[in-house]
């Protein structure tokens, strides 16, 4: 139920002065009349309207001089990363750090190699190999044998994440037998025919082993062998290796190479060979153009030599077609060491050691068009005291070898091919081609050849379970002297090579090699002829 305002107003008013009335009966007596309700209300007012109004415009001009103090930033934070899109990645291959070769043929013949790879949380690297080779073929030839061990001990450590160090040790214990001789009329044992070469490698590097802030690169790489043969000949070599590369706008590097190569040789007179290289070079590269700019400063027995080192390429498709040209030059040093492994049946006693000045311009094409890899150059050379190898017969009968010095004029052509018809199936081929070879007082190259020709083809199939090998190496007739003084060519050598892999599981292997099977009998070196038609089979294992 719903009471007006005002009568409620007015029974209050009531109330309240009865109650006042009670509290003060005592004193006042009397009544109330009430006529009207209360009316109470405002008066109605007249409404004010202020407009506002904004303030004159202040378009005076000032000059505010501001006061900033210099304060150099020092802001850290780290080189950003380059990642690249996330791809969805193949098949992961298994990868083996070790492997065993081991087999045998005939003619008696044996094969061992094994080698291991290590390394510890990336601060430490290292692998270790060894391999053994041996041949005995008396029963067709007399002394007709030889065997080879190397082993290799290699290490790198990396004390922090800019600086390697490497360490080399190395072993090389080989024999062979002098067996050119008529054994149809002479015959000796195995120890008079023997000569043994034994070889310490000791070397080292400290390099930089990543990139660094300055793009500068840095090398010292020192290396220390001694040789002793089976007739008490010695010879030591030491070579010093400073390299420096600065490379500008990580792509052009000013590279400085400092190398001294010192070797002594003792028979029955000491000799000593020591060459100085000051080796500077400047390599521009572009899209297009490539130049290297440099030179070899080579100094040996206190004569000078200036050596020319410059390349121009240039890009015509890309990487498909390349056209380039340049000069070389360099001292090339014939010690016992390099003699003897390139003519294994010398007689070093009374021979000399002696520097090759070379000089070689050239000039060619190569390109890479993906499925075909080739490269072709003619090549004009000059050779001061080129090394050549001459027969020298002893008084027992035996055909050796001697060095003898002279001076050459050389062109050559050369060829490289590699081709990839299919995945599975690759083919390459080189030539060499010698088309002028004058010297200035012998009246022959010898034991050098003109002409090397060296083709090769592999076959992968079965998810590469199965590789199929063959090879076909071609070289011309080589010149020497026969026992009484007149000149002569061998004949042309065909080498037919064919061999297989195949891995029963991925572990282990079988292997086969068929050597020579034309059976080729020519005499790279006269008086001693090649080993015929040969074969070589055994396991594989990886781990």
């Amino acid at each position: 139920m719903l009471f007006n305002h005002k009568s409620l107003f007015t029974a209050l008013a009531v109330v309240a002065l009865a109650t006042n009335a009670g509290a003060q009966k005592d004193k006042v007596t009397g009544s109330v009349d009430v006529y009207k309700d209360f009316d109470a209300h405002l008066l109605e007012s007249n409404k004010i309207s202020i407009k506002p109004t904004l303030p004159p415009l202040d378009t005076s001009i000032k000059r505010q001089d501001y006061i900033v103090p210099a304060r150099p930033l020092t802001l850290t934070y780290p080189t950003p990363k380059l990642r690249p899109i996330a791809m969805k990645s193949g098949k992961k291959e298994e990868t083996y750090n070790g492997f065993v070769k081991a087999g045998a043929g005939i003619p008696k013949q044996f094969w061992g190699e094994a080698g291991y790879f290590f390394n510890s949380n990336e601060k430490f690297d290292g692998k270790v190999w060894f391999r053994h080779h041996s041949l005995n073929n008396t029963n067709n030839v007399e002394n007709q044998r030889f065997f080879n061990n190397d082993f290799l001990l290699n290490g790198n450590v990396y004390p922090n994440e800019n600086l390697g160090i490497e360490g080399n040790i190395g072993y090389t214990y080989d024999r062979v037998h002098f067996y050119g001789y008529n054994s149809d009329t002479l015959s000796f044992s195995e120890e008079r025919t023997r000569q043994d070469i034994k070889i310490l490698d000791l070397g080292g590097r400290v390099y930089n082993a990543v990139r660094n802030d300055v793009d500068f690169n840095f090398s010292v790489a020192p290396r220390f062998y001694l040789l002793n043969d089976y007739y008490s000949n010695k010879e030591t070599g030491f070579e010093l290796n400073l390299t420096g590369v600065k490379w500008f706008a990580e792509k052009h590097p000013l590279r400085l190479n400092i190398r001294t190569d010192q070797t002594t040789f003792d028979d029955t007179v000491k000799q000593k060979l020591n060459n100085f290289y000051l080796q500077p070079s400047f390599t521009y590269h572009s899209d297009i153009v490539q130049v290297r700019i440099g030179g070899n400063f080579a100094s040996n027995r206190d004569e000078f030599t200036i050596l020319p080192d410059a390349e121009l390429t240039l890009r015509l498709v890309g990487n498909g077609v390349q056209i380039f040209g340049g000069a070389g030059g360099d001292l090339r040093k014939n010690t016992y060491r390099s003699i003897i492994e390139y003519a294994p049946f010398i007689q070093i006693r009374g021979n000399k050691l002696r520097n090759t000045e070379y000089r070689n311009y050239y000039a060619g094409a190569k390109g890479d068009l993906g499925f075909l890899e080739y490269s072709g150059q003619f090549t004009y050379a000059k050779a001061n005291d080129l090394a050549l190898y001459q027969t020298n017969f002893t008084p027992q009968g035996i055909t050796r070898f001697q060095v003898v010095y002279d001076d050459a004029t050389i062109t050559n052509i050369l060829g490289v091919l590699k081709l990839n018809l299919f995945k599975s199936l690759a083919l390459s081929g080189s030539l060499s081609q010698n088309l002028t070879f004058e010297l200035e007082d012998e009246s022959n190259h010898w034991g050098l050849p003109q002409t090397e020709w060296n083709f090769n083809a592999l076959f992968n199939t079965m998810d590469n379970k199965l590789e199929l090998r063959g090879g076909l190496y071609i070289a011309d007739g080589i010149w020497f002297k026969d026992i009484e003084g007149i000149s002569r060519q061998e004949d042309v050598l065909l080498d037919l090579n064919a061999g297989g892999t195949f891995r029963f599981s991925d572990n282990f292997g079988v292997f086969l090699d068929i050597n020579n099977i034309l059976n080729n009998k020519r005499e790279r070196w006269y008086n001693y002829p090649m080993v015929g038609l040969n074969v070589l089979g055994g396991l594989t294992a990886r781990f």
